[in-house]
């Protein structure tokens, strides 16, 4: 190297330094380092050049197949950023699988048919994950999620719009052209006829269309596992606890933070479990908000292993059986037996059932109408109308005032009858929604029904949910004066994201099986840690009592 080549060398050398501020920075450092006098001198640079370097990207996405915990396959994602000038694994997330569109009784062909569509699915998510959106999402930053969820939405809505287009035009058929149900304004002055007892009522019941289900797009799962692993990343790179980071995401600047209330399964049941009762598909217990979280989940884990002992000691050890959620699966003929069981553990746990810890009931109304005769078939061979069934579910909480929640008691179409039974019972109870809403994706679009009729309502995250959407409908659930169940799916993983997900957002109550199966625990144990981080940072607010507002029927118009 000649002279004018080592000067231009040096030249550059020192422009690079100066316009990086570099003599300045490190003359600042080492003169109050030497004031300071710190015992670790390398570590005190360390500290005082981190803040000038500039904020990690996203390098890369890498995504590979894993199994939830019914082995069905979904998505593993890891986020590499550059972080310092050097590649790094930031994160890794299992996503959810997304809940059947079929029962658990359907056939097997039916079954098969959606198992090889579910693989088909995630493989192609897994393609666009590596191959589109990796390189698409290079040097954002992973704090980005805003961003970050409306081009992955907008990328995969239009795929969905192409797979909805080509769906209609296949059940558009001479035979499909049948009206929906809707319900019919009756005369005021037509004289009103009561029920008769055993659900059969004398008025024709017109038959109900059952409502088309929407099939996703294949590699739909792709927006959920991205969003969901770009905002663990973000939380990383930031160096903040989970659910500060999306507390923080959902623009609420609180400095306390509330627990949510567990709404555990205990037993289940429904349509497509043995028995003949069906128009309880989950037996459910909610801890009074005044215990603390720790308190309730002992409670609730008491509760859990009393109602198993018992139905061991009648039934035998076959009771040990659990479902995909972790809940225990008796054969009830009578929805009593499963109410007075519930009550009875309750009350040996030292507990007052209804003050204490309340009941919950999830009805799962639209998986037990008989489309043809147009009725509910509460237990086999017991059909009711939608009038009926307002009567039915009054008597039944006037017997057991300590049900507080009610999911799903009916269809969606049958929105009269729905209004009725709020107007009756919502004084000292939750009407839960989770059928009766459409998936985050349109509930953010469409205009809630006027009076909106129910007080609480199911949101998930799962396929073409992204976080950002869902915080979009939580707030507008809230805004609409009903309390929040952030709920788990069956095709859950050991990835407790949703845990912080639930204190982040300040939800009222969290739904995530029952205290058993690895993918359950995992999250109520996150919960545990999160609640002992926030007790010992002075952070942990308590819950409030629980404001049951009153949703009325409208007052009929004035001719």
């Amino acid at each position: 190297m000649d002279a004018k080549q080592l000067y231009d060398l040096k030249q550059k050398a020192f422009n690079y330094y100066l316009d990086n501020g570099v003599p300045q920075k490190m003359e600042e450092v080492l003169n109050s380092m030497f004031y300071d006098n710190p015992e670790d001198a390398y570590g005190y640079l360390v500290s005082y050049f981190e803040q000038f370097t500039k904020p990690p990207v996203i390098a890369k996405l890498n995504a590979r197949r894993r199994f939830d915990g019914k082995g069905q396959p979904t998505i593993l994602i890891e986020v590499h950023c550059v972080v310092k000038s050097q590649e790094k694994l930031i994160c890794r997330c299992i996503s959810p699988s997304s809940n059947s569109n079929i029962l658990d009784n359907a056939k097997l062909s039916d079954r098969e048919v959606e198992e090889q569509r579910r693989a088909e699915s995630v493989r192609i998510a897994i393609d666009y994950i590596n191959q589109e959106f990796s390189p698409m999402f290079r040097d954002m930053k992973p704090t980005e999620q805003t961003k970050v969820d409306a081009i992955i939405s907008e990328y995969m809505q239009k795929l969905q719009d192409e797979e909805n287009a080509k769906h209609h035009a296949e059940l558009t058929t001479p035979e499909s052209e049948t009206t929906p149900r809707m319900d019919v304004p009756q005369d005021p002055k037509a004289k009103s006829k009561a029920p008769v007892k055993g659900g059969k009522s004398k008025i024709p019941t017109p038959v109900i269309v059952e409502e088309p289900r929407e099939l996703l797009a294949l590699g739909a799962e792709a927006v959920c596992a991205v969003s969901q692993v770009v905002c663990v990343a973000g939380a990383a790179t930031q160096g903040v606890p989970l659910y500060e980071y999306i507390s923080s995401l959902y623009n609420t600047e609180q400095c306390q933070f509330h627990m949510p209330l567990p709404m555990v399964s205990i037993m289940q049941g429904g349509k497509a479990a043995a028995g003949k009762l069906n128009c309880i598909k989950e037996f459910l217990v909610v801890p009074s908000p005044h215990l603390s979280y720790t308190q309730s989940l002992d409670y609730i884990i008491g509760i859990y292993s009393y109602v198993e002992k018992s139905l061991v000691s009648k039934f035998g050890a076959q009771m040990k059986a659990v479902s995909d959620t972790g809940a225990l699966c008796p054969a009830f003929d009578k929805l009593e037996l499963g109410l007075d069981l519930l009550i009875e553990a309750i009350t040996a746990a030292n507990l007052k059932p209804g003050e204490d810890f309340h009941i919950g009931i999830n009805a799962a109304a639209h998986e037990i109408i008989d489309f043809e005769k147009g009725k509910y078939e509460v237990i086999t061979g017991m059909l009711k109308g939608a009038d009926d069934m307002v009567g039915f579910w009054t008597e039944i909480l006037s017997r057991y005032p300590e049900i507080k929640f009610i999911i799903d008691p009916l269809g969606k179409q049958d929105r009269t009858q729905w209004l009725e039974l709020c107007d009756k019972i919502t004084d000292t109870c939750f009407v839960v929604g989770e059928n009766l809403y459409p998936r985050t994706g349109h509930l953010k679009n469409e205009e809630l029904p006027n009076p909106v009729i129910t007080n609480a309502a199911v949101l998930a995250m799962e396929s073409l949910t992204s976080v950002s959407e869902l915080m979009t409908c939580v707030k507008k659930m809230e805004a609409a004066k009903n309390q929040i169940v952030l709920a788990a799916r069956a095709g859950e993983t050991q990835d407790d994201f949703l845990a912080d997900l639930a204190v982040g957002m300040n939800v009222r109550f969290i739904k995530l099986g029952a205290p058993n199966r690895g993918e359950r625990i995992s999250k109520y144990n996150r919960l545990l840690q999160i609640e002992s981080e926030l007790e010992s940072a002075g952070k942990l607010a308590p819950q409030k009592d629980h404001e049951f507002i009153h949703i009325s029927l409208p007052s009929p118009e004035v001719e």
